[in-house]
């Protein structure tokens, strides 16, 4: 037998066991550390968001937020969508917009959609609508965007419009933009904090 091996002292083995676990204390710390980060870290990502007239624009990406100039891209490639419709087209726009709206607005969207698209088709009207904008606005107060434009109607009989306003709120959840609730009105009249507050004192 090799006494040697048996040689190291008490207090050398405690110190042995001593440095294991605060190798182990540090291993530990150093991997909920790397999953905190993981989880908490914020990068910038640069993707492409439609622009309308099927141009583009550069946006920057963090894992809560977007730039203002990206959420309107996105919500006017949205509203068109929805709003440019026809009996041929309805399959591929509900797919688009789908990848923009939290499910329980896709939901809505996608049934008033075919209940146009049925309309359309009973009437044997093959005609189509489309989105004209005319301006854009965001309320801080509300955390809500506004568009306004004349969504005409068009057939083989004439071409018709109407003012149109919609309300949109947005929030991004791990890098992915999210429109979580969609209203519109006929109106040239947004719907603001200051036509609310204007409207509180009038009542």
């Amino acid at each position: 037998m090799q006494l040697h091996l048996h040689a190291r002292s008490i207090s050398e083995l405690s110190d042995w066991v001593k440095y294991l676990s605060l190798s182990n204390a540090a291993l530990l710390f150093l991997s909920i550390s790397l999953a905190i980060m993981h989880f908490t870290e914020n990068k910038i990502v640069i993707v492409q968001v439609p622009n309308g007239g099927g141009s583009v624009v550069e946006s920057k990406y963090q894992k809560y937020s977007i730039d203002r100039g990206s959420q309107k891209a996105i919500i006017l490639a949205t509203i068109n969508a929805i709003s440019q419709i026809n009996t041929v087209n309805f399959t591929f726009q509900k797919e688009f917009v789908q990848n923009f709206l939290a499910p329980e607005v896709f939901t809505n969207i996608s049934n008033q959609i075919d209940i146009n698209i049925r309309k359309m088709t009973d009437q044997r009207e093959l005609g189509s609508f489309y989105f004209d904008f005319k301006e854009y606005q965001y309320d801080p107060n509300l955390d809500r965007h506004f568009i306004k434009g004349e969504i005409h109607t068009v057939n083989s009989v004439k071409n018709t419009s109407q003012p149109w306003v919609y309300e949109v709120s947005m929030k991004v959840e791990n890098y992915r933009p999210l429109i979580t609730s969609l209203t519109s009105y006929q109106g040239n009249d947004f719907h603001n904090s200051t036509w609310i507050e204007s409207h509180s004192r009038n009542n």
